[in-house]
């Protein structure tokens, strides 16, 4: 494998604080695949390549989207966040590989500097966005810019991805085929539903008999005291009353005594709402409510088409006696399973979550990948922070 980079781009190897534009050529699978780093506020000039990928995506992560990932550059990001991609053809012909990477200082106690895809605070999921039929290929690829080429550091680590995805199956086949040492780190699970593993969409098969009752009796209460309706944003004209209604609505509960709501700081209102606009735009927007006598007293957001996650939900806390935000999830929950196009909802919660852990019976199981470069010295180095892991997991209390 043949491996080229731009004279000019060689000579400022070193300027990481310089604009970056690596360009790393090589021939794979008989096609040529180009890498390159961007700067975050150069993302937009991609935004029609980045979308035609979106919808030929291997593995669907809708916080790598441009209506998701263009804002959040935009708010959140610093200058070491760049954002790799992976094309076909030397004119740019197609985008196959994308995903946003930020540099790392130290792992598992050692002084490493490294390469990470970035989240931000509000980013859930983290598998790069691959075209179909490129998946070993781009990922190559993406490891040769990251882990080899004049930009490269000590290793490069994937985390929060779906140990049954693509990302993880094409990560684990390309490092292989190159020799590349790998392991995975950092396992957890969470909710998830996932169609055809529950049973028919009703109330009695997502929750025991004995809650059901209870919910319904709740529900029976909450009705008298006015007309109860759910409601699905559909219509465009409505988006921006709903968004203030949600950022108000999580800012009276408890998240917003902590401030930690959204509404707590302006870049996260500001990203939400850019986020929730574009989303709809695309398609990709699950926006319901459960309202009394037209007020939203719950209300929940999710993102992505047949493989989707759940974003966040709120309620009115003058009403948490009758549990609107359990009430609400019930009826999505039989929303999403009576879609004949739903595939699965990552529920994005804490692995103990009490509400979505008693609902969604199924769970996700996610991980972390990390890629040494060709070299001996690197492929020791990653060995190495395998070693110190493993280690630590042995030691009792000493948490991951």
């Amino acid at each position: 494998m043949l491996l080229f980079y731009d004279a000019e781009n060689v000579t400022t190897r070193h300027k990481f604080a310089a604009s970056l534009s690596v360009r790393a050529i090589w021939p794979v699978n008989h096609a040529k695949l180009y890498g390159e780093l961007i700067n975050a506020n150069d993302a937009a000039s991609i935004i029609a390549p980045w979308r035609a990928l979106c919808d030929k995506v291997a593995e669907e992560n809708p916080f790598f989207e441009p209506w998701a990932l263009l804002p959040a550059l935009q708010h959140f990001a610093d200058e070491n966040v760049k954002l790799a991609c992976i094309w076909r053809g030397a004119g740019r012909e197609q985008l196959v590989g994308l995903a946003p990477m930020r540099m790392m200082r130290g792992y598992a106690r050692l002084p490493l500097r490294y390469w990470a895809t970035w989240m931000h605070r509000h980013c859930y999921y983290a598998a790069p966005l691959i075209r179909r039929g490129y998946e070993k290929a781009a990922m190559a690829a993406l490891f040769e810019l990251l882990c080899d080429g004049p930009h490269s550091q000590a290793m490069l680590r994937l985390p929060h991805l779906a140990t049954t995805g693509a990302a993880v199956r094409a990560a684990a086949n390309a490092a292989d085929d190159d020799q590349r040492h790998h392991y995975n780190a950092g396992e957890f699970s969470r909710a998830a539903l996932i169609a055809g593993s529950e049973a028919a969409p009703t109330l009695k098969t997502v929750i025991c008999k004995k809650r059901a009752g209870k919910l319904q009796r709740l529900r029976n209460r909450l009705g008298e005291r006015g007309n109860l309706s759910i409601r699905i944003l559909t219509d465009s004209s409505k988006c921006s009353r709903w968004t203030e209604e949600f950022l108000a609505l999580e800012g009276k509960g408890w998240k917003g005594q902590r401030r930690t709501s959204l509404n707590s700081r302006h870049a996260d209102a500001d990203w939400f709402r850019t986020a929730v606009k574009g989303a709809l735009e695309a398609g990709k927007l699950r926006f319901m409510r459960l309202d009394l006598d037209g007020r939203p007293i719950a209300m929940l957001i999710g993102w992505g088409a047949g493989s989707g996650c759940s974003f966040k939900t709120c309620y009115d806390p003058e009403f948490a006696r009758y549990s609107p935000g359990v009430l609400l999830e019930i009826e999505n929950t039989k929303a999403l399973l009576s879609d004949p196009d739903f595939v699965m909802m990552d529920s994005c919660a804490a692995r103990d979550h009490p509400m979505i852990n008693g609902l969604w019976k199924s769970r996700r199981a996610i991980t972390g990948v990390n890629i040494s470069g060709r070299t001996p010295a690197k492929r020791a180095i990653v060995r190495l922070c395998q070693m110190l892991e493993h280690l630590r997991a042995m030691v009792p209390g000493s948490g991951r």
